[in-house]
């Protein structure tokens, strides 16, 4: 046990006395709340409630260090989508519409440190998020459209706020998604998720 802890010291202390490096790259784990936001209400002639779910995504990022600025591309596997709920009504037939699935996301982020200490790093970022669909269920329980109409990949913006305390990222982001349903269906249907996360830089 004394040598498990002067080993980890040695790290430590390691770890400590190294500059900021111009390049880091780290893991990391986060929850999302994700909700699907449709135009559904309109066309159906019908109200509705858009639920949110909780997913989760997984994945490494890269950081470019240009002094206060820094350039973020990251990778990750991410769990979303959101529930349509028709609000109950004499007579109404209307089913709820599920919509799970999964992507691979990469976000391509420019971020400024507003507090730029080798200890301590006080961040906001935005920028695109590239989105491929990797797998879906989506349940075919309605005829408004099938799961021909969704696209296979889409465009989506995150902005948000991040501290890095020694090699401990937090972060907490807002993403608006483009439309998943393709531009031949006059429904529309957009992600907004809201991300927490946690990452371990790694050098």
């Amino acid at each position: 046990m004394k040598r498990i802890c002067i080993i980890l010291s040695v790290l430590l202390l390691a770890l400590v006395s190294r500059g900021e490096s111009p390049f880091n790259i780290g893991v990391k784990y986060g929850l999302n709340s994700s909700t699907m936001m449709t135009n559904f209400e309109e066309l159906i002639e019908h109200p509705v409630n858009e639920e949110a779910i909780t997913g989760y995504h997984v994945g490494a990022y890269g950081r470019l260090n240009l002094g206060r600025i820094y350039i973020q591309p990251e990778i990750y596997f991410n769990k979303k989508g959101g529930n349509i709920l028709p609000i109950s009504m004499e007579n109404s037939m209307l089913p709820s519409i599920s919509f799970k699935y999964e992507t691979l996301d990469v976000p391509l982020l420019l971020g400024v440190n507003l507090i730029n200490r080798d200890l301590l790093k006080l961040r906001l970022n935005a920028g695109p998020v590239f989105s491929f669909i990797t797998a879906n269920n989506f349940k075919e329980e309605v005829s408004y459209f099938n799961i021909n109409d969704f696209s296979s990949n889409y465009m989506a913006v995150q902005f948000g706020a991040g501290i890095d305390f020694w090699f401990v990222t937090l972060d907490a982001r807002v993403e608006q998604g483009a439309n998943i349903i393709k531009d031949s269906s006059s429904y529309k249907a957009r992600n907004r998720i809201y991300l927490l996360s946690v990452g371990i830089k790694l050098f």
